[in-house]
């Protein structure tokens, strides 16, 4: 089945999780299947990610302290300098939310159903700058994402990873 292409003003990526641990997702051009991203995940007590270009360099990491209530993830650059803060908001009932604060201060609410891995991330004005669904049901992992024009996809992928993390260990 042929994946539609991404609305206007999106681009669109297909994130296919690897056989192995650690949780890694290829990310792929999805009209060639060209892998642009990799996301390696990291086993360990603590969940941690690196988001890496398609030459292998480190553009993100994510770090993250799942024990904690509410739980807490950060996406740092390759440098570690901090880029968006994650935090769950305790005791939703109706809808997943997660907060995310990003370094320029600017707030963003990822929310949808994180359990049949269907949200969207939303800007202060409402507007969504990504959005994230997992349509058929496969062996491995296939997210679809739309990324809104003049927002990095790097950081997209992070926080994909970051909420199937989330969804996994829960």
């Amino acid at each position: 089945m042929a994946i539609p292409p991404a609305p206007a003003g999106y681009t669109r990526f297909l994130m296919k999780s690897k056989f192995g641990a650690g949780r890694d997702f290829r990310v792929l051009d999805p009209q060639t299947e060209t892998e642009l991203f990799l996301v390696d995940g990291k086993i360990g007590t603590r969940p941690k990610a690196d988001i890496q270009d398609a030459q292998g360099t480190v553009q993100y990491r994510v770090r993250g302290n799942l024990l904690g209530i509410p739980k807490r993830m950060n996406v740092l650059d390759a440098d570690d300098t901090e880029i968006a803060h994650l935090h769950a908001q305790p005791f939703k009932f109706l809808k997943d939310k997660i907060d995310v604060t990003l370094a320029s201060g600017e707030e963003w609410l990822l929310e949808g159903n994180l359990i049949e891995k269907n949200y969207a991330v939303n800007d202060s004005g409402g507007r969504h700058v990504v959005q994230i669904t997992q349509k058929w049901v496969q062996i491995r992992d296939q997210y679809i994402i739309d990324v809104a024009d003049g927002v990095e996809p790097a950081v997209a992928f992070a926080l994909v990873w970051a909420v199937d993390r989330w969804v996994e260990r829960d």
